[in-house]
């Protein structure tokens, strides 16, 4: 039987995992600024496939301008009364904003002892508070 979470100490790999969600939830958050795609543009990258990506987002980060980044994050989520990509699991889900799966997201946040952030106001089936989730 494996050991529940809690008692068991995180590897590596654990941390690792954690980092790379805690990234994907600031980049899906909000648009990377200067400083954000200075530090990304450090990322080292491998063979792996996931040293690959990050040193294809390594590339990208730094030939990227960060007006270029918010503009093309202004337009793929939020756009002028939609962006072109709705980050809720609930719309990709039902079709539909606010729906079942984000009762049922609530429903195992409130059993695992996680709270939402009284002042975000994006519900918490964003892409950006699920990869944060993860992370943590």
């Amino acid at each position: 039987m494996a050991e529940p979470a809690s008692d068991r100490r995180a590897t590596e790999e654990d941390v690792t995992r954690a980092q790379i969600y805690g990234l994907l939830a600031g980049l899906l958050a909000a648009p990377a600024d200067a400083s954000t795609l200075k530090s990304l543009a450090q990322l080292p990258g491998d063979e792996s496939q996931l040293g690959q990506a990050l040193g294809a987002l390594s590339r990208v980060a730094a030939g990227a301008r960060d007006t270029d980044v918010a503009r093309e994050y202004h337009d793929l989520f939020i756009g002028v009364g939609r962006g072109e990509l709705l980050p809720y699991a609930s719309y990709y889900l039902t079709g539909f904003l606010n729906e079942k799966p984000l009762a049922k997201l609530r429903g195992r946040m409130a059993e695992l002892g996680i709270e939402r952030d009284p002042s975000v106001k994006e519900p918490e089936d964003h892409v950006a508070a699920v990869m944060d989730m993860m992370a943590g």
